[in-house]
């Protein structure tokens, strides 16, 4: 059985006013609403930043499957189409001149290129201070601090339907670049055969 406010009441149960208002006033309290979207907010913030960077897959490059994938570190990329090789959306050759070349030789433009984006990282670096000081929180925290030659990473992304010349040939050129590791983007293979 309901319980009512005593007093006087109309046909259908309701609290009878003279004046015709409603005698209740609701109250509504933002603060809980306002920390539930604070924590929100946070926690996606730390979400992201966990997650790292998203690689911008180009249009006219159809990366190729693989089982066994790792999550990608942020690195300069470069990119082998079917028409031309670029290091950051800047074209340094075409596949037909590196084609031409000698089984064994390096790409002089790309070479340069990547040269001069490994140069710009490390002056950003060391501008930054900030490193030292990443540094040191890390090892105070136990955690595995990062190596000098980071800034000297790439990550390829290599069409699946270019030939492996000129895949080895982009690779010869980073290494003699001075790349200090080289990733390959690729999509993950969820293993489920196509009938």
């Amino acid at each position: 059985m309901a319980i009512y406010v005593p007093g006087r009441r109309d046909r259908h149960n309701r609290p009878h006013n003279s004046r015709g208002k409603r005698s209740a006033v609701a109250m509504l309290s933002l603060t809980a609403m306002v920390d539930m979207f604070t924590v929100l907010a946070v926690f996606l913030l730390q979400n992201y930043q966990t997650t790292g960077e998203v690689i911008e897959l180009s249009d006219d490059v159809i990366l190729p499957k693989a089982a066994k994938v790792r999550e990608l570190k942020p690195a300069t990329v470069v990119v082998i189409s079917k028409g031309q090789i670029l290091v950051d959306k800047i074209p340094v050759a075409t596949i037909d001149e590196v084609k031409t070349l000698p089984e064994i030789s390096t790409l002089p433009n790309l070479q340069a290129r990547i040269q001069d984006a490994f140069k710009v990282l490390e002056e950003k670096n060391r501008l930054a201070g900030l490193s030292q000081i990443k540094q040191a929180v890390n090892q105070a925290r136990g955690v595995e601090t990062a190596k000098p030659e980071d800034f000297k990473r790439v990550t390829v992304q290599a069409d699946k339907a270019m030939d492996a010349g000129t895949v080895k040939k982009v690779m010869y050129t980073l290494t003699e670049a001075g790349a200090s590791e080289i990733n390959f983007a690729v999509l993950r293979d969820d293993g489920k055969k196509k009938e």
